[in-house]
């Protein structure tokens, strides 16, 4: 059976994509319907007229047929109509016998509808890009609330270990009391390590039951009884890959667990429960304890392979009664963030300050905070000046140690209480001095190391 030429024509004119055959100099010999249907231009408009020709009058913005004809060989572009569609067109040169050019065949589709769609796939892209923009000033603003604070001596010393070592690998031990700011020290050398980009993921390793914690740990795999697949759930140190650990009070683990994290530590991959395929590990591990974990160690508490694994290096957070000059300044950061949160600001009067900076704070950090949030919640004006409860506002010397009662503190303490004073009595610096016997500079700079708002005259009262 042949294929007769009307065939072929028949072929040509049905078929979907366009077909455009040319001369050997570029002149329009025959187009299919489809030529018609997709560039809108009409058979007697082209046909018998040169591509260059077509080119010249802007039917086209270029011609693959004439590159074709130029490279003597098979082209592909883009090409708009000057009906408004745009065209993929791919001009293919039929050579004779002895190698020259008899004619182009181009096949023309058009992709005006998949430009459309790139465009707006462009645009798509360009929103999301400019949400993740936002997203990251948000969480750059967010940080920036709740970043680190670290005026006192002690903490910038713990800061200065923190940075040192966020730039390595090397696991860290992070012990504190409770509430003293384990987490957020975790997270900071996350963030300015080189898996910031990463996960950060903490478990508390004294929350769950035994079994529920090596399933969340390590991950699962069970059987489906209806499939007969397995179904494999993945656990923390897969869903930590390539970024960090954090486990809160490591000595919690039961002693199971800890040696099977100890091996997976040591060999660097683990098994998850019911699997018996490795997995690989990709992580930085940061632990935290409570308690002197060298004498959990003694005691049998924590196993003596997991404890060298994991206390390469050590951090000791400071609580807060230990870093003093902290407490205004977080007191003033937790005001400010309940400030975005609730959208009404609220001050602090420089004598409530001065009694925090006083208190014990055996909850540490989390006392604080959870004391700002109840004083700004009963606030009734655009200042807190009082609420503190009996326990609160109790004095450090007092209550604390003898090296927290030092006669440097009990000085400052006095100096401080006639300073308050004599301000809200004389108010200025001049007043105060003359009063105290001081130089009007020597109470300017005591005002100022104790946050004691002054005024000068003339001029209304700044902090």
């Amino acid at each position: 059976m042949t294929v007769s030429l009307s065939d072929i024509t028949r072929a040509v004119e049905s078929s979907y994509d366009g077909i455009w055959i040319t001369d050997a100099i570029g002149t329009t010999l025959f187009i299919n319907e489809a030529i018609c249907r997709i560039t809108r231009l009409k058979r007697e408009n082209v046909v018998g007229l040169n591509m260059r020709t077509l080119v010249e009058r802007g039917m086209f913005d270029v011609s693959a047929t004439l590159l074709a004809l130029e490279k003597q060989d098979v082209v592909t572009i883009l090409q708009h109509v000057s009906t408004g569609v745009e065209t993929i067109v791919t001009a293919t040169p039929v050579f004779n016998t002895d190698g020259t050019i008899d004619k182009v065949i181009s096949n023309v589709r058009d992709i005006t509808e998949l430009s459309a769609l790139k465009e707006k796939l462009e645009r798509a892209e360009a929103r999301n890009l400019a949400y993740q923009n936002e997203i990251a000033r948000l969480k750059s603003r967010l940080e920036e609330d709740g970043k680190l604070i670290a005026e006192d001596q002690t903490m910038q010393s713990v800061m200065r270990q923190a940075e040192r070592i966020a730039a390595f690998e090397t696991p860290v031990l992070l012990h504190g009391e409770p509430g003293s700011g384990r987490h957020r020290l975790a997270r900071w050398i996350h963030d300015h390590s080189e898996r910031r980009r990463q996960p950060f993921i903490k478990l508390g390793c004294g929350a769950l039951p035994e079994e529920r914690l090596e399933r969340e740990l390590f991950g699962s795999e069970e059987i489906d009884d209806t499939q007969g697949a397995a179904r494999v759930r993945p656990g923390l140190l897969e869903l930590a890959r390539g970024g960090t650990l954090y486990l809160e009070d490591i000595a919690a683990l039961p002693v199971a667990i800890q040696m099977k994290l100890a091996n997976a530590f040591s060999c660097g991959v683990h098994y998850r429960h019911g699997g018996d395929k490795p997995v690989e590990l990709d992580l930085r591990v940061l632990s935290s304890s409570t308690d002197d974990l060298d004498q959990q160690r003694r005691n049998g508490g924590i196993r003596n392979d997991l404890y060298y694994q994991v206390n390469v290096y050590r951090i000791d957070i400071p609580p807060l009664r230990r870093r003093r000059k902290d407490i205004p300044l977080l007191a003033r950061q937790f005001l400010d963030q309940l400030a975005k949160r609730y959208g009404k600001k609220i001050g602090i009067s420089t004598a409530l300050l001065a009694k925090l900076r006083d208190a014990p704070w055996n909850g540490n950090i989390r006392e604080l905070r959870n004391t700002m949030e109840r004083l700004y919640v009963n606030s009734e004006g655009q200042t807190i000046v009082s609420g503190l409860s009996p326990a609160e506002g109790a004095t450090h010397a007092a209550q604390g140690t003898p090296e927290e009662a030092s006669l440097k503190r009990i000085l400052e303490d006095t100096e401080r209480r006639v300073l308050q004073q004599a301000y809200s009595r004389y108010e200025t610096t001049y007043g105060v001095a003359n009063a105290l016997g001081i130089s009007q500079t020597s109470a300017v700079r005591k005002a100022r190391k104790y946050a004691i708002k002054v005024r000068q005259p003339g001029r209304p009262g700044v902090a």
